[in-house]
């Protein structure tokens, strides 16, 4: 008689085709992963996304999701299945009442149906709360995804036997800050999706053009290198945050409010970003919030694309030596993001790109460090992490 393959249920109401958020990104490769090892593999989602923009993988299905007679569909993703709870929005924040009562209604139902091993969830809203609760009450072990600095104390967690995440360093932060046990198991990222068969390095990237990403000292960047090098241009990747909203903003800042820059191109989000990269000289990665590890910075190490990143959290880990750090003031780092260096402050890094787009020797040098980062980002290696950590709580 054949082994009971393990059971896992991935439970939490945000959507993990969703090509706005990293840690969906990442969640849904380590499901991937788990399958591929033998596991049986249960999702319970909602059409919650981090952005409008993240349904993009959805889109040409999406008016048929949302004409859907019954208040649950399920999306056919290769060899997973996505049971998602149908919302009238796809912000979390306006998720309903009665639209949380269902999705809580169908994960309860298959807690004691589908009789999972292990429930895997990420979030600390009240109703994610529940999810831990509910597991432990039927003797079933929980683990947590971690992908962010923003947990404050315990209750989070109280009910979590084993919390993942992608870096040393949010690890090493709520060992320090909150006592907290967080085991890093690295990225988890497809480079056959990501790696580009043909390299053009002509960009400057900005991918996820919102302010907590420093999408508004980009913008000023932008904005003086179109007076000083209209020859660099820019591509923007419009996945998370909106770019002609910002840019309006802070151009009126500097006494003139512009719709466009002549040096900046606009891409739509896109699940296939390696033409993106095909196309990138340098990434600019200057998040101000707490970085849990830079999917985007790794992304562009495999591609050989050098980095100019702050030292935020995990990205230096992501970036790895392929990366020149910068260095801005303090203000910067404090929300909304809003706060803009000085121009003279700023010419430490346009000096940078510069030197990225003049001289060949120095890009290839930063490009060949950048492959060999890439690297120690090995898929397998950080599949076998997983696997490992979750056996130790089943």
């Amino acid at each position: 008689m054949a082994e009971r393959k393990k059971r896992i249920l991935w439970a939490n109401p945000y959507c993990l085709l969703d090509l706005s958020s990293g840690a969906s990104m990442a969640v849904r490769e380590q499901l991937l992963q788990l399958q591929k090892r033998g596991d049986e593999v249960a999702i319970l989602g909602a059409t919650i996304f981090d952005s409008p923009n993240g349904i993009t993988r959805l889109k040409p299905h999406w008016q048929k999701i949302r004409s859907h007679k019954k208040p649950t569909v399920t999306i056919n993703d290769g060899t997973l299945k996505h049971r998602l709870i149908k919302t009238k929005s796809t912000a979390r924040k306006d998720m309903t009442a009665e639209e949380e009562a269902r999705w809580y209604t169908v994960y309860v139902k298959l807690l004691d149906e589908f009789k999972p091993d292990l429930v895997y969830y990420y979030g600390g809203r009240t109703l994610d709360l529940l999810i831990g609760d509910e597991a432990h009450a039927r003797g079933i072990p929980v683990a947590a995804y971690l992908a962010n600095g923003n947990f404050k104390g315990k209750r989070w967690c109280r009910d979590v036997d084993l919390i993942l995440t992608d870096s040393q360093a949010t690890a090493t932060l709520y060992k320090e800050r909150e006592g907290i046990d967080v085991t890093p198991i690295g990225p988890f990222i497809d480079p056959a999706l990501v790696v580009a068969e043909k390299h053009d390095p002509s960009n400057v990237l900005l991918v996820n053009p919102s302010l907590a990403k420093g999408a508004a000292i980009v913008i000023r960047l932008a904005m003086l290198l179109e007076q000083r090098r209209p020859d660099i241009p820019f591509e923007v990747v419009q996945s998370r945050g909106d770019w002609e909203a910002l840019l309006r903003q802070v151009t009126r800042q500097f006494g003139e409010e512009r719709k466009s820059l002549s040096n900046v191109t606009l891409t739509p989000n896109t699940h296939d970003m390696r033409p993106v990269y095909g196309r990138a000289r340098v990434l600019l990665a200057l998040s101000l919030w707490w970085e849990s590890f830079g999917r985007v910075a790794a992304e562009a190490a495999m591609n050989g694309v050098p980095s100019i990143i702050t030292g935020r959290g995990g990205l230096p880990e992501a970036a790895g030596a392929g990366a020149v750090q910068v260095d801005l003031p303090g203000d910067c780092f404090k929300p909304p993001y809003q706060t803009i260096p000085a121009d003279n402050v700023l010419a430490a890094p346009i000096k940078r790109v510069m030197t990225l787009f003049d001289s060949d020797n120095e890009h290839q040098a930063l490009s060949s460090r950048a492959r060999a980062h890439a690297a120690n980002l090995d898929l397998e290696r950080s599949a076998q992490r997983l696997t490992q950590a979750m056996a130790s709580c089943r």
